[in-house]
């Protein structure tokens, strides 16, 4: 709508003068008649076009999905960030040699507490690994750090690192953070008998270029592996059984963004509230609310069906080498079964909801199979489909556009008329209305002195267009008008709706339109500079 219905004025002259020889700058009048727009608007500039379908007879319908709510992973669980702390010390004082191994293959091994989430592996998305040596012996000390559990194309995640010598009290440090993105971990253990287990593993040696070093029982060895934010993109195990409580909450819904005031009735509507699982995961669903919010008159409305208050049993997907296979389950929401009509006319911007899940009611069925992938969520989401049959009463939308209208200093507004011709094909009238924004967005000014009405398009027996209906609308424009438009920098378009034939019902075909031109007849002194 924007690119068709911007009021942009041009400049209207460009002069060339020979040489001339005067004492004052000459000036005239001239009387300038010009088109400033010319554009065809139909019902893809009223609603966004990526929501509007043709059926076979071209009658236009709504389609569109908005999702309710989607179980995040961190819902689940978390993988809270963890430290693991080794001190190594020498029995007995001990002369190394170089190249000579001081600790060798060191193995330690840490569990997680994730509250009855039991992993057996994970990928991981993003996080980090910061490893930090503290050495007091008084030789440079070479170390091979691993995770034996975490693998990137097969590979144990290992590094080399290279510890200064202490000086006297004061300990040879490294620190060093290492990306673990992409890493599988094996979380069953050392063993393969546990879970949400892992370990590292550390050997330690003087430098080969060293000096043979004294290495005293205080000569410690400080080893600190710290795990932190780490997120998964995947995970397999059991997810434990457990109860979520999910709100009161709310959710954007953008269909009605540009709708202010009146109302809409609509002959039909077909609604499905659908439930995706492509988690590895059984589940047993409560909702204990869903309404359709307008928060622009306050008025709410819950949905009355028999969803609302009972248990909705969701199975689990299937996996098959990195394919996910989800399972749904639909609701069908019509006028003979709820209220789902009277809530998409309340023409809400949000909807409310409340439920509660509960994970693995049956508990571990899957025999620890459970899985999840960070981009694959359970949702529960509305699928909407609207025939464009209506009753329409006020209806008012509005829009802001831009506005850029030039004085290059050599032209002085005198007086003017804008003309508005719009052919109409639609079966209602429009009330039209164009505000001037401050720099605040604030209504500075209107275009019109008072709404104009654009007349609707006649219509047959059978509530069809039958030919267009010109209006004619003139507007003054004054020099102070004038003024204004130019430092104006964006308008807010206001239309009101009235359908023909209410209280029937009418469709909107695909190709009704409305032919609009504007045209300026005004009167201007030019100066020459």
């Amino acid at each position: 709508m924007k690119k068709n219905t911007v009021f942009i004025f041009s400049a209207f002259c460009i002069l060339f003068f020979s040489c001339r020889k005067e004492l004052e700058k000459p000036y005239w009048d001239t009387q300038l008649l010009a088109p400033l727009v010319s554009a065809s608007l139909d019902i893809n500039n009223l609603l966004p076009d990526s929501i509007l379908q043709a059926n076979a007879d071209s009658s236009m319908k709504i389609v569109f999905q908005n999702d309710i709510y989607k179980l995040s992973m961190d819902t689940l669980f978390k993988i809270p960030d963890t430290s693991i702390t080794k001190f190594y010390t020498i029995p007995v004082a001990y002369t190394f040699n170089p190249g000579q191994v001081v600790v060798n293959n060191s193995i330690s091994e840490t569990t997680y507490n994730l509250h009855g989430v039991e992993l057996r592996s994970t990928t991981i998305k993003s996080g980090f690994v910061h490893y930090q040596i503290k050495s007091l012996i008084k030789e440079v000390t070479n170390f091979v750090y691993s995770i034996p559990c975490a693998k990137l194309n097969g590979v144990p995640f290992t590094i080399n690192v290279t510890v200064p010598a202490a000086v006297g009290s004061i300990p040879g440090i490294y620190n060093q953070t290492f990306d673990l993105s992409g890493y599988i971990f094996d979380l069953t253990g050392i063993n393969h008998n546990k879970v949400n287990t892992l370990f590292t593993s550390f050997t330690a040696s003087v430098s080969p270029t060293g000096q043979p070093v004294l290495v005293n029982n205080t000569d410690s060895l400080i080893v600190k592996n710290t795990f932190y934010d780490l997120l998964p993109d995947y995970a397999q195990g059991y997810f434990g059984q457990k109860t979520f409580d999910i709100g009161p909450s709310e959710t954007k819904f953008s269909m009605f963004n540009r709708i202010v005031g009146g109302t809409i009735k609509f002959e039909d509507v077909n609604f499905n509230l659908k439930i995706e699982n492509p988690i590895g995961l059984d589940a047993q669903v409560f909702f204990n609310n869903l309404s359709s919010i307008n928060t622009r008159t306050g008025n709410t409305i819950n949905l009355s069906n028999s969803i609302i208050g009972n248990a909705v049993n969701i199975n689990r997907a299937s996996e098959s080498w990195g394919n996910v296979f989800p399972t749904y389950d639909v609701f069908p929401l019509t006028a003979a079964n709820s209220n789902i009509k009277q809530m998409i006319e309340n023409l809400p911007d949000k909807f409310g909801y409340s439920m509660q899940i509960n994970a693995n009611p049956l508990g571990n069925i899957s025999g620890s199979n459970d899985f999840i992938y960070s981009d694959k969520l359970m949702k529960a989401q509305l699928d909407m489909e609207i025939p464009l049959s209506v009753v329409a009463a006020d209806l008012t939308l509005v829009d802001t556009l831009a506005l850029n209208i030039s004085n290059n200093g050599t032209q002085k507004f005198n007086s003017g008329t804008i003309t508005l011709f719009a052919d109409n094909g639609f079966p209602f009238e429009a009330a039209l209305q164009m505000y001037l924004l401050n720099n605040a967005g604030g209504i500075a000014d209107s275009i019109f002195a008072n709404t104009n009405t654009i007349d609707d398009a006649p219509i047959n027996s059978s509530l069809r267009v039958i030919q267009k209906k010109l209006t004619k609308i003139a507007l003054p424009i004054s020099v102070d008008k004038m003024a204004l438009l130019y430092n104006t920098k964006k308008i807010l378009l206001k239309i009101k709706f009235n359908t023909s034939a209410k209280p029937q019902y009418i469709k909107i075909y695909s190709e009704y339109a409305i032919d609009v031109k504007l045209v300026g007849d005004f009167n201007y002194t030019i100066q020459l500079k």
